[in-house]
C-alpha cells in the first residue's frame, strides 16, 4: 500500500493467526483494505515458526502455562479450554477454505504434531 493510504484494518504480526484473520475478514467483506505489519524480516518467522511454536496454532491442551495450579492444588483449565475452542473454530475455517479451493493441499498448510508435557514432584493429586 502507498504510504499514508487509509486502511480499514491493521494486523500486527505476519504469522498464521494474522493471515487467518485477514482471510476471514476478506471473506466477510472483500472491500476491506487490510495492512499487515511485521517487525521480522519475513512473515511467520517468529511465533508461527515450528521451532518456536506449534507452527500453525495449537489446541492448548498440553500447555502448562494455560493450566495454572491454584494454592489449594487444584488446576484451572478455563484458559486451556478457551484456547482449544478458538483453535477448533480456526480449523473449521481452514476446512472451509480447503473445500472452496482457496489454497493447495492441506498437508502443505497444517500437520498434527504430538505435544507432551512432563511434570515431576513429590506429590501428585488427581482430585
Amino acid at each position: 500500500m502507498a504510504q499514508n493510504e487509509a486502511v480499514d484494518v491493521v494486523l500486527v504480526g505476519a504469522g498464521i493467526m494474522s493471515a487467518t484473520l485477514a482471510v476471514l475478514l476478506k471473506e466477510l467483506d472483500p472491500s476491506l483494505k487490510i495492512e499487515v505489519v511485521e517487525a521480522m524480516d519475513s512473515g511467520a518467522a517468529e511465533s508461527s515458526n515450528p521451532w518456536n511454536n506449534a507452527g500453525t496454532g495449537h489446541a492448548g491442551l498440553c500447555e502448562l502455562n494455560y493450566t495454572p495450579q491454584a494454592a489449594d492444588g487444584s488446576i484451572d483449565i478455563k484458559k486451556a479450554v478457551h484456547i482449544n475452542t478458538q483453535f477448533e473454530v480456526s480449523k473449521q475455517f481452514w476446512a472451509y477454505l480447503i473445500r472452496k479451493g482457496a489454497f493447495g493441499a492441506p498437508k502443505a498448510f497444517i500437520n498434527p504434531v504430538p505435544h507432551l508435557s512432563y511434570v515431576s514432584g513429590d506429590k501428585v493429586s488427581l482430585s
